[in-house]
């Protein structure tokens, strides 16, 4: 299977968690750990990210960062490549450090960022080793106790909202702290939406309207009708036309459905409520469908569909 794009948008918020290639440790010591995080400021100075937490573990790391200009792609491999090659020389070692492709989850800042940096901060106590969080070295909480660390954190913004004055918010920092050490692993923060965003509806939503701006796509000309579309897609995926508009589940429908909500937008011009009443369901699903297509297209079919309705 393909791999999916990221959604990338300056001001994006994710949750990266980057592990070692087949849980190897990542960090041996100190002077390792140190070095990723002057190599996490020095790209954070370089492309103008904000950092609101970080962990390292033996063996992975997370990141809460908010993106500027650059994508957080850029971001990662220079910090990938940066540490890669300086572990790699130090240890005499060859090929990937790290597992595959980092995972990033495009997070609601608004609905998660408290609980993400407590969860990023509490990861130590998680371990089958647990370690105390509140006194672990390599994590930003001491940040958000006032104390120097390596990397420049935001930590104004939590702060803020858990009380007026820095003293009561760091009161209120250390309670919200210990409250939630007994909660464990929670999966919620993983199990989120096509594999990649972490919102309710509304910001699926809003990520949908976001991609549909800043992609401008070229409409094939004026036979971009929903029933020119619908006949060939549904042709395009060997299936029926009424299959597309049912209600069927099949990996195939699934991905023809989605691509031809798709289609009806940028090619058909037609508004999520508008395709919501064709395909008889409800426009947040439509909006769903949208977004899942936009992030992992398929230009072949798209070409082979634009050249048919052109002739």
């Amino acid at each position: 299977m393909a791999r999916k794009p990221r959604v990338e948008y300056p001001g994006a918020f994710y949750h990266v968690i980057c592990r070692g290639n087949q849980r190897q440790v990542i960090f041996r010591s100190d002077g390792d750990r140190k070095f990723y995080l002057e190599r996490l400021e020095h790209y954070r100075q370089r492309f103008g990210f904000t950092v609101y937490a970080y962990v390292l573990m033996s063996n992975h790391v997370h990141l809460l960062v908010e993106t500027a200009k650059a994508g957080l792609s850029k971001i990662m491999q220079g910090l990938q490549l940066a540490y890669t090659g300086y572990f790699n020389r130090k240890y005499t070692k060859v090929g990937h450090l790290f597992q595959g492709r980092y995972k990033a989850i495009l997070c609601d800042r608004q609905a998660y960022l408290l609980e993400l940096v407590r969860y990023i901060h509490l990861n130590p106590g998680r371990m089958r080793s647990p370690i105390d969080a509140l006194q672990y070295r390599w994590s930003s909480h001491g940040a958000y106790l006032g104390q120097a660390a390596e990397v420049k954190i935001e930590t104004s913004v939590v702060l803020g909202e858990l009380a007026n004055s820095v003293s009561q918010a760091r009161r209120a920092y250390l309670r919200f702290m210990a409250e939630g050490k007994g909660l464990g692993h929670q999966p919620d923060y993983y199990e989120v939406w096509d594999q990649r965003i972490l919102g309710d509806e509304r910001f699926v939503e809003e990520i949908d309207e976001r991609i549909r701006t800043e992609r401008k796509i070229a409409v094939p000309g004026p036979r971009s009708t929903f029933a020119n579309l619908l006949h060939w897609t549904a042709e395009s995926f060997g299936v029926k036309e009424k299959e597309l508009v049912a209600v069927g589940r099949q990996r195939r429908l699934i991905r023809g459905r989605s691509m031809l909500v798709y289609l009806a937008r940028e090619w058909g011009g037609l508004s999520v409520k508008e395709i919501a009443r064709r395909l008889h369901r409800d426009p947040s699903i439509i909006s769903r469908l949208y977004v899942a297509y936009a992030a992992d297209r398929d230009h072949k079919i798209e070409n082979l569909l634009a050249k048919r309705l052109e002739q």
